[in-house]
């Protein structure tokens, strides 16, 4: 049994993102644990004690989150050179009752559209943090981007263009492993608001988005985390849904942005193109709730 696994995900290091570095850490780490308290070897594991894992974690964790642990433990497998435990008849069949017994649909975050990012923006307090969230709200809005791409962004990754709005360079995406970026542009209102925000911080380099801490913005990133946190504050303060199957979270801005598109009459070749999607599949599934009746 090998104790010092986590060298293994180290050496991934550099070749794919942190998000996914956590997630191989923390998802291995559970099936670890699983087989430490089962007295069974988790590196090499065989295909029978991985089938028995997801028979006995089925009822707790959604085929999602098993799919998840199952390519953890893939991965971490490949890396140490002992084979693929995962491609055997017996886990296949697990899996498969797995998601016969939680059928379900991907869950999708509430969207935050155009009139809601304004009643977002409303509520936002008239001070350095208030100040970073209408940035947050708005660049997040404005560039469909994902959580992660929008706390990735640095301050040189804005360019002014000749009409005095910013052009936004969105340098990686989970579809875009190779780093080739994405271009997307801001509007009046969202370049007026950074302007006042990198005035007020007095940045030209680093993060665009910061952690503020009383009178002062700190030079670091923000955590993928905070997005949904900040979204979330200002949802209960406009008495936007926050609870139930469909609520607010760190995905809401890039859903709705991409929903808002599709009320303004844009098809959906062009909000693949806006938000960086390679698959038209995941584009219908996020504008499905759009409410066409404002049509009528």
């Amino acid at each position: 049994m090998t104790a010092h696994w986590l060298k293994y995900v180290d050496r991934l290091d550099g070749a794919f993102s942190d998000h996914t570095l956590r997630s191989y850490r923390s998802d291995f780490g559970m099936f670890a644990i699983w087989c430490r308290a089962h007295r069974v070897p988790f590196l090499p594991a065989t295909s029978d004690t991985i089938a028995a894992y997801i028979e006995d974690e089925r009822a707790r964790l959604k085929p999602a989150t098993l799919k998840r642990r199952l390519a953890a433990i893939r991965k971490l497998h490949f890396l140490a050179g002992k084979g693929d435990p995962t491609r055997d008849a017996d886990v296949d069949l697990a899996m498969r009752r797995a998601r016969r017994a939680q059928p379900s649909r991907p869950q999708q975050a509430l969207g935050i559209t155009a009139e809601k990012r304004d009643r977002l923006l409303a509520q936002c307090t008239n001070d350095l943090i208030g100040l970073r969230d209408k940035v947050l709200v708005s660049v997040g809005f404005d560039t469909l981007c994902r959580r992660g791409e929008l706390v990735a962004l640095s301050v040189t990754d804005l360019t002014k263009r000749d009409d005095g709005r910013y052009n936004v360079l969105i340098r990686r995406a989970k579809n875009d492993p190779e780093g080739a970026g994405r271009t997307a542009h801001l509007s009046t209102r969202a370049t007026e608001l950074v302007d006042q925000w990198l005035a007020a911080i007095g940045a030209d380099r680093g993060p665009l988005l910061r952690p503020v801490y009383q009178t002062h913005a700190l030079p670091l990133y923000l955590e993928p985390v905070t997005i949904g946190r900040v979204l979330k504050k200002l949802s209960k303060r406009a008495d936007i849904q926050t609870q139930g199957p469909v609520k607010v979270s760190g995905h809401s801005l890039r859903v709705g942005a991409a929903q808002q598109l599709v009320l303004n009459g844009r098809g959906i070749l062009q909000v693949m193109r806006a938000g960086g999607w390679r698959s038209m599949s995941v584009v219908a599934r996020y504008v499905e709730n759009v409410d066409l009746d404002v049509w009528t």
